[in-house]
């Protein structure tokens, strides 16, 4: 992190602001799970670098105001979030599709998508990326839903286990998402 950039504790505690200017130092602190003096060290050092301007209500209450450079440092990390959140996907995406793309040199073409949630999207997504002949798919959510098949099956969940009625199991949960979670 480059000096004076703000740090994620920081953000945590603007985005909160940003939410209720009127909100106390103890909301603060538990909506952004950062101690009660943490957040007072922090919201002093945030107005001395002008992200907020704090304002004295009454004798008991403050109330903490985004300047435009707070504006602005949220806006710049949520577009570095979101930015980098496209390239995870499509990264994620080049994995899967060189994956399908194996099984469709091996001359399989039929997929069954086990399973529903994000990854089972980025999946479908990845086999409607690949132009190539032939390639069909269909998804199913349970085990139960698997038919001695011959298509590949993609599995996009940690809970299924292998069945014998598969011939080719693919745990592209294991092979993506569990390479991630263990760095």
């Amino acid at each position: 992190m480059k000096k004076g950039e703000v740090t994620d504790k920081e953000l945590k505690i603007i985005e909160t602001i940003a939410e209720d200017k009127s909100i106390t130092q103890r909301e603060i602190s538990r909506r952004a799970g950062i101690s009660l003096g943490m957040v007072n060290i922090t919201l002093r050092k945030l107005a001395r670098r002008g992200y907020i301007k704090v304002k004295k209500m009454n004798r008991r209450s403050l109330e903490y105001v985004l300047t435009p450079k707070g504006f602005a440092e949220k806006a710049k990390r949520s577009y570095r979030y979101f930015r980098n959140t496209l390239a995870s996907l499509r990264e994620m995406k080049r994995k899967i599709q060189s994956i399908i793309l194996l099984e469709y040199s091996r001359g399989r073409k039929d997929f069954i998508i086990l399973g529903n949630g994000e990854l089972a999207d980025v999946v479908e997504l990845s086999l409607k990326g690949l132009s190539k002949k032939g390639i069909t798919y269909k998804r199913v959510s349970k085990e139960e839903d698997l038919r001695e098949e011959e298509a590949v099956v993609l599995v996009t969940k940690s809970k299924f286990k292998r069945t014998s009625a598969v011939k080719t199991w693919i745990n592209l949960y294991e092979k993506i998402i569990g390479k991630q979670e263990r760095r």
